[in-house]
């Protein structure tokens, strides 16, 4: 009997701890910066992109759950300097040869868990839907504070463009295009300012 009772007010205390070491973070769009990179042959272009909104449930100093949604509209362009050749690669960006921001206008990145590693650094897992479609992801971030105690989420992420049917110019599935291939894989570089609620 007695060990049952020590057993249920361990569970208890373990339950209560972690309702208290649980706490939700909403992101600040203004501070928060996401830079998209893409290459071709040839060269490379690099932009914007801007957060919609996030709310991440953090416990023991990592993301437990949560929900970052990107506004695909808002994608613009900062390498290059003639205006008119730089709304036709934006416009391009945002038509259904790429990521069809008219039907799909926003971008979704599910938290499912994440783990500690070496260093201090966060392996962050979850699901990406871009397009309507969704994929595993994973991918290693940085977490530093500020002195307003906002949380700063900062790192590096690749994503195969093929896996959500943005297919253009790509030589999985096009032949005989040489010098107008464009990689599959883009990356974001971001910076996430999140806020305690």
């Amino acid at each position: 009997m007695k060990k049952k009772f020590i057993l249920l007010l361990a569970i208890i205390m373990t339950a209560s701890l972690s309702f208290i070491q649980a706490q939700t973070y909403k992101a600040n769009p203004e501070k928060t910066a996401i830079i998209w990179h893409g290459e071709k042959v040839g060269g490379d272009h690099t932009g914007n992109i801007y957060l919609k909104s996030a709310e991440i449930e953090m416990s023991y100093e990592k993301p437990v759950s949560g929900t970052v949604v990107i506004d695909m509209s808002s994608i613009d362009n900062t390498d290059i300097q003639n205006d008119g050749m730089r709304k036709r690669l934006v416009d391009h960006l945002k038509s259904d040869d790429f990521f069809g921001v008219e039907k799909f206008p926003e971008a979704v990145f599910e938290i499912t868990g994440s783990e500690r590693k070496n260093g201090g650094s966060i392996e962050i897992k979850g699901n990406i839907t871009i397009k309507g479609i969704t994929e595993p992801i994973e991918f290693v971030s940085n977490l530093s504070e500020n002195e307003e105690d906002d949380l700063i989420f900062t790192g590096h992420i690749e994503i195969d463009r093929t896996l959500f049917d943005v297919r253009f110019g790509s030589t999985k599935f096009f032949d005989n295009i040489a010098d107008r291939a464009i990689d599959d894989m883009f990356t974001l570089d971001y910076e996430l300012y999140l806020e305690k609620e």
